[in-house]
């Protein structure tokens, strides 16, 4: 970030530079926090290792994420950003396919496990639950701009978890297999409820 002067002597904004020490601290900091939980678990996890790991002064994390729980609610959405692939073409059918699809490959990742792991092993932490409901609030944000305005706001929050559920069952509940047969099938299960949807919307 830089400060230049202008030529009556006032100094100009301040100018966020993209990719500066700022985004470098976020994303050691972030990928630190998701090493360290899918290693140690979130129990054992800690700002201060966190900060050794990333090579940050712990302050710097504070300062950003004043509590275990918001840290790991703020990487969590950072990599699930990323790796989740929520992009409408106009073909409802396919788009729900690749997202649930990228969806399954998170979750079946040692870091998307880990992530799912904590915040069920530690849901009775009011800071975890908090983070957790803020967490999917900002997924699921994502995730209607594949349904709406074809179908109303509640429907498609019925039809997303219509589509996601399946895979978390079989990740942590019954230990299913999933291929990409499966995913085809829920997801036009899904993309069928959305049809009825949008017709009576």
């Amino acid at each position: 970030m830089t400060t230049k002067t202008t030529t009556t002597g006032r100094p100009k904004p301040a100018i966020q530079r993209p990719g500066g020490r700022s985004a470098r601290v976020r994303r050691a900091v972030f990928d630190a926090t998701l090493e360290l939980l899918t290693a140690d678990g979130y129990p054992a996890l800690s700002i201060e290792a966190v900060a050794t790991a990333a090579g940050v002064n712990k302050t710097t994390i504070y300062r950003n994420w004043p509590t275990k729980a918001r840290l790991v609610q703020a990487a969590a959405q950072d990599r699930s950003a990323s790796v989740i692939e929520i992009k409408p073409t106009g073909d409802l059918e396919q788009d729900l396919r690749r997202t649930l699809a990228s969806v399954a490959d998170y979750v079946a990742s040692p870091i998307g496990r880990a992530l799912v792991i904590a915040t069920v092993s530690a849901s009775d932490d009011p800071e975890v639950r908090e983070a957790q409901a803020q967490f999917w609030k900002t997924r699921f944000e994502a995730a209607r701009t594949l349904l709406m305005p074809a179908v109303s706001e509640a429907a498609a929050d019925e039809i997303i978890e219509h589509l996601i559920a399946p895979v978390f069952l079989r990740s942590f509940v019954t230990g299913a297999h999933f291929d990409k047969a499966f995913i085809a099938r829920v997801a036009n299960s899904a993309h069928s409820i959305a049809r009825v949807a949008g017709d009576n919307h």
